[in-house]
């Protein structure tokens, strides 16, 4: 098919196969679909609107669980797209013109069988391996599991977790292979404590190639980075635009190639100080007890003293200091939550030494499967929340090739005035501390048969980033 247009598309088949009788295409009854993925979801997620005027919902019948896979042919490329669930919904039902008006709730297979599954396969080794059986023994599914090991190996008693929810907790509690770790002392609002750095934090999310399981760090990393995971490769779900997606200018009409427009951008998150705080983002104090040993220890982690260790997509070249009070004193400086954890690391270990990692309790031969906290509690949630420093919403063009957890560089339009943009840096017409690099928090493509000849299809964008700015400019947060 020739298509005209960089939102044009083809639905070449909505077939539903029932729980008994034969598979039915339902392509022409299909009003417009919506497919979405995220970094933050274990599963796929879809919704169909059908104008049923066959009575397909009794003649199928539909009770739930049926079988969905919908192909597609897009401008971006020569291949169908093909989309594989199961209906877990039906919802906002309507007669008009004897005529049938509802959406059908599409979703992953395995997020039906993760509701009746617990996890009951050997929960002692690296965080990777145990999900990747997991999936395979737990979920029942063939799907493949891109990801990296986590730097600790762990031991654990599932409970009656569910496969996500167990899949969930190891992602806080993993760190990146590439992590380095280390304590000192450090003077800090008249006390003294020891000062804990490090990084910590995975994602696990599913995407139309398979599942994922990456440090933060590694998501955001440059291909020469030192943090960059070895097994990360995008092309396993998707490849890099060769060109920057760009906001055009109101004056500049439509014409050329347009795949790489940006339709609409929205900014919903930048500057929130009062969640920052009460989150521990900046600087938070933990207080660890040892209930096998006695032991008591204070620490205290600065967002900004581990700024330089992570991998960041802006180029804001360091943590802004924001200064409070009459002194004029960081805010960074004064830790704002108060965290109190439980470790033991003798849960695991019957030998007569010391099961300690911690190099000042002299054991000659610790265990493997020590109590990590120290090292991913809160090094895990302040990564996760400098991650949502900036949160921007774009509409471009279809593009069935971009995945939750893909890199993205967008070009945003600067809105100052014409005199003062042609005073900056020589960046053009572009906000330099808007536009760079993204991650993909969210994606989701909509496609809509009835609009046009062709149709139209529009991808969504919910993307996040850490730091302000662009990598090859200084960014006015810098300073």
């Amino acid at each position: 098919m020739e298509f005209t247009s960089s939102t044009d598309f083809s639905l070449e088949s909505f077939a539903i196969t029932p729980h008994t009788g034969e598979t039915e295409d339902a392509k022409k009854l299909i009003a417009g679909i919506e497919y979405s993925e995220s970094i933050t979801n274990p599963f796929l997620m879809a919704s169909a609107t059908v104008v049923d005027s066959v009575g397909l919902l009794n003649r199928l019948p539909i009770k739930g669980g049926e079988k969905v896979a919908i192909k597609v042919l897009t401008n971006m490329g020569e291949e169908e797209i093909t989309y594989e669930m199961v209906i877990w919904t039906v919802q906002n039902r309507f007669a008009e013109q004897k005529k049938q008006v509802y959406t059908l709730g599409l979703i992953s297979a395995e997020a039906i069988t993760n509701e009746i599954a617990q996890v009951t396969v050997g929960t002692t080794g690296n965080p990777y391996s145990i999900i990747g059986n997991c999936i395979k023994t737990d979920l029942k599914s063939s799907k493949e599991l891109f990801g990296e090991n986590s730097l600790f190996e762990v031991k654990m008693l599932p409970g009656l977790n569910r496969p996500f929810d167990f899949f969930g907790k190891m992602c806080t509690k993993s760190v990146s292979p590439q992590a380095k770790f280390q304590s000192s002392n450090t003077e800090n609002t008249n006390e003294t404590k020891e000062e804990i750095k490090g990084s910590g934090g995975f994602f696990f999310w599913e995407t139309r190639k398979g599942y994922n399981f990456y440090a933060v760090d590694s998501l955001l990393a440059d291909e020469d980075s030192d943090l960059k995971s070895e097994k990360l490769d995008r092309k396993a779900w998707g490849s890099e635009p060769d060109e920057p997606y760009t906001e055009r200018p109101a004056n500049v009409g439509d014409g050329g190639d347009d795949r790489f427009t940006i339709k609409r951008s929205v900014f919903t998150s930048e500057v929130n100080l009062m969640n920052t705080l009460r989150k521990g983002k900046l600087s938070t104090k933990v207080a660890f007890f040892n209930h096998s040993t006695g032991g008591y220890s204070e620490y205290l982690y600065r967002l900004k003293d581990n700024y330089d260790n992570m991998t960041h997509l802006g180029g804001q070249a360091i943590l802004s200091e924001i200064p409070i009070g009459i002194d004029s004193k960081d805010l960074g400086d004064f830790p704002s939550r108060t965290m109190s954890v439980y470790i033991d690391h003798e849960t695991w270990y019957n030998e007569p030494g010391v099961a300690s990692p911690e190099p000042d309790d002299g054991a000659e031969d610790p265990t493997p499967y020590a109590d990590w906290q120290k090292y991913f509690t809160v090094q895990s949630l302040s990564r996760y929340q400098l991650l949502q420093n900036q949160s921007c919403t774009v509409v471009v063009p279809g593009n069935a090739e971009m995945f939750a957890g893909d890199l993205i560089n967008i070009r945003l339009i600067n809105k100052m005035p014409d005199e003062l943009v042609q005073n900056t840096d020589g960046s053009g017409p572009y906000d330099t501390e808007s536009s760079g690099e993204y991650l993909i928090r969210e994606v989701t493509h909509s496609y809509d048969p009835t609009m046009g000849n062709n149709g139209m299809f529009l991808t969504t964008l919910r993307l996040m980033r850490d730091s302000y700015g662009m990598k090859n400019q200084i960014s006015a947060h810098s300073t």
